[in-house]
């Protein structure tokens, strides 16, 4: 009998931890941690704690024994509000030093699109332009990816970064613009790269672009088709019948 990787999801009742524990559960041995986890009917076999991972005792004792952490944690706030980096790099810090110091194989770090915001809307962006964060909540992500690249290097574990764009429910569509299209990330196409990020061996530090198949990329995603055989199927323009002016 195959045993079934451990999971930590940190962040695990937001929507992407979600979406994906309910659709995965039978895959894996799922633990959810969250501050505060919203009524969601997860399968049975899911462990749920509730825990603020801002304190390390707290943070590294939900962390043994795990094989895969995937950190989703964290406050998204898009303004100039000082908690965005302040509580975000905590959790970051505190996450990736758990993750290291109980030997876990691999942590799967959700960056963002925001990294790299500031950078003019016609431009695709590919893995190794320069960060520019239009704001605190991308400036931490870049810490992430930056303390991610350390514990990958002076620590052995692999590390995986995804930059996440636009993650919506087609249901829950409200209007966006050309920008938002081009990076729209469809929820069960983030799922299968979960999938490909837990799955795929030999990988030491990767930052992942993490959109959908748009008809026109914010994001380069030829590198995370090749690394993690990712296959999204979803193209925002398609999918929310966009039509060029």
């Amino acid at each position: 009998m195959i045993q079934m990787k451990k999971v930590l999801i940190t962040g695990g009742a937001g929507k992407i931890g979600a979406h994906f524990v309910c659709k995965h559960a039978t895959e894996y041995d799922i633990t959810v941690v969250d501050l505060k986890t919203r009524p969601i009917d997860f399968p049975e076999n899911v462990k749920v704690i509730n825990a603020d991972l801002t304190n390390y005792e707290a943070c590294k004792e939900v962390a043994k024994g795990m094989d895969i952490v995937i950190h989703l944690a964290g406050i998204i706030d898009e303004t100039e509000n000082d908690d965005a980096l302040d509580i975000n790099s905590l959790l970051i810090k505190n996450v990736f030093k758990a993750t290291a110091e109980n030997k876990c194989d691999r942590l799967i770090f959700a960056s963002s699109a925001q990294t790299i915001e500031h950078h003019p809307n016609d431009l695709q962006i590919h893995k190794n332009r320069p960060v520019r964060p239009h704001n605190l909540y991308g400036v931490a992500k870049c810490l992430g990816e930056a303390l991610a690249s350390y514990y990958a290097d002076q620590h052995g574990i692999s590390a995986i970064c995804l930059r996440i764009g636009a993650y919506e429910f087609p249901e829950d569509h409200t209007e966006m613009n050309t920008r938002d299209l081009s990076a729209y990330l469809h929820p069960d196409d983030c799922n299968q790269l979960l999938v490909g990020c837990i799955e795929t061996e030999g990988l030491h530090y990767e930052i992942l672009n993490a959109i959908s198949d748009n008809r026109y990329k914010r994001l380069d995603i030829s590198e995370t088709i090749e690394k993690v055989d990712y296959r999204p199927k979803a193209d925002a323009f398609e999918l929310f019948k966009w039509k060029s002016e």
